[in-house]
């Protein structure tokens, strides 16, 4: 025996939320148990070289792969583990390959990955780039093409990652789409009520249509995106985009429970207007009579009004809000 390569995997991908142990463990022992298993058979056999195939997933992170991204960190961590002992390995960090594989055979699973500006490579250069880091005795090789103007981490944003900021700093904020004029976070919330609304179905409908495969003017305003094909991959994508794009917060719960476009989209503009209404100290009527009410007089359905705000707001906005519910000046 002169070499070992591990290749094996499961994908399983959930979200955080859904991840139960049954998942995580048929997704985990491919890499874990097999990766370790090999190690541990092969450690006193004079081997040329020792591979692991992992992901890019390790790397970067994925949304939805939690599992699969735990798995290929325990790959590298195992080649590292193995040069500390004098050993040989090899730890591949492969990214989208063409041709051949699991993205070759979902077609449109890859073709979102493109949109976010992960393009494929084919078999050639894959083998090449492995050839390269045998030849070098490279310890882990990450292999990627990418268009960083499109790129957006896979679901990473500035505030879930500082590590990518740098990258997405000075990338086209609207995503997978140039949309020159599409309208600020700070324009939309200083729009007359009727032309954010406008603007922000213009937008939504742009990047929902272009996750869903869909033409912008052909989603149907009164059908919820989960009947036109939005899976949970797809609603983590639209909420950072979201977050990102309109600086309010939706959580993919409500995405995915919407019952149509329309809802969607009254929700972020309400989450735009309350915005604008704490950074300028202008409060509709129901809005200034519960931030005037101690908390001690709170009625259940103010509490809940409350409740739904919170995820739209900044930690200074709720401890303002808290400052007038106490009676305190901000």
């Amino acid at each position: 025996l002169r070499g070992v390569l591990h290749t094996a995997m499961v994908l399983e991908d959930k979200l955080l939320a859904d991840l139960d142990d049954d998942t995580l463990q048929r997704v985990l022992r491919p890499k874990l148990l097999g990766g370790w298993n090999l190690h541990q058979q092969t450690q006193h056999f004079p081997l040329d070289y020792f591979i692991l195939f992992s992901s890019l997933s390790s790397v970067f992170g994925h949304a939805g792969q939690a599992n699969y991204a735990a798995a290929n960190a325990f790959l590298d961590s195992l080649a590292y583990h193995r040069r500390a002992q004098g050993l040989p390995a090899t730890v591949m960090n492969w990214g989208h390959l063409g041709e051949v594989g699991y993205l070759a055979a979902r077609e449109q699973l890859g073709k979102r990955l493109e949109r976010q500006g992960v393009l494929s490579f084919s078999v050639e250069q894959a083998t090449n780039c492995l050839e390269y880091a045998l030849q070098n005795h490279e310890l882990q090789v990450s292999v990627l093409r990418i268009d960083w103007s499109l790129w957006r981490g896979l679901g990473v944003t500035q505030r879930i990652s500082p590590r990518f900021a740098h990258l997405l700093r000075d990338t086209s904020s609207s995503g997978t789409t140039a949309a020159d004029d599409w309208a600020s976070a700070d324009q939309l919330r200083n729009m007359p009520a009727t032309e954010r609304a406008e603007m922000v179905e213009k937008m939504l409908r742009a990047k929902a249509g272009s996750l869903l495969g869909i033409s912008a003017n052909q989603l149907p305003a009164d059908r919820a995106l989960l009947e036109l094909g939005l899976d949970s991959l797809m609603a983590v994508e639209l909420r950072n985009w979201i977050e990102r794009q309109l600086e309010v917060n939706l959580p993919i719960a409500s995405l995915m429970r919407s019952e149509s476009l329309s809802q969607v989209i009254v929700s972020l503009c309400d989450a735009l207007r309350q915005k604008h209404e704490l950074s300028t100290g202008e409060t509709d009527e129901h809005s200034t009579a519960i931030a005037q009410t101690r908390l001690s007089e709170l009625t259940e359905s103010q509490a809940a009004a409350l409740l739904e705000q919170l995820p739209n707001l900044g930690a200074e906005e709720v401890s303002q809000l808290l400052n007038q519910m106490l009676g305190e000046r901000p």
